[in-house]
């Protein structure tokens, strides 16, 4: 895909930096395969439900990773943060409200987690014993 990317994005970007993006999803791949062993991976899903209250919750999650026990959130965030774990904090409830309209819809949400982009970190937060 990476000689996609300046068609897709109308931007010309140098081969080292390519190079470097590639590296980046390639080991974000391995991590996944290593740490879900996933049955399938929903990329860009669309979330369209109504919250306990009555609000309507509309978004994209990034990733949807579907293993045999459930599924996890995943969502890439590009921010400059010193501290991830933290930084998790912030978007807590964005992905709480994923979480919550995937139950809904019947399915057994495992956990949710950022893939901070910048750092190559992923932070997650367990939802089986939530």
């Amino acid at each position: 895909m990476k000689d996609k990317i300046a068609q897709v994005t109308g931007i010309g970007i140098k081969t080292e930096t390519l190079e470097k993006i590639a590296l980046s999803v390639n080991l974000f791949e391995d991590w996944l395969q290593a740490h879900f062993n996933p049955t399938s991976l929903l990329r860009e899903w669309p979330i369209l439900a109504l919250d306990d209250k009555g609000t309507v919750v509309s978004g994209t999650a990034d990733l949807i990773v579907e293993t045999p026990q459930g599924v996890w959130v995943i969502d890439h965030k590009s921010d400059l943060v010193d501290d991830p774990v933290e930084a998790f904090g912030n978007y807590r409830a964005q992905l709480a409200s994923y979480a919550a309209a995937l139950t809904k819809e019947g399915k057994t949400v495992l956990g949710v987690a950022i893939n901070w982009t910048r750092l190559g970190v992923v932070t997650s937060q367990n939802l089986e014993s939530s």
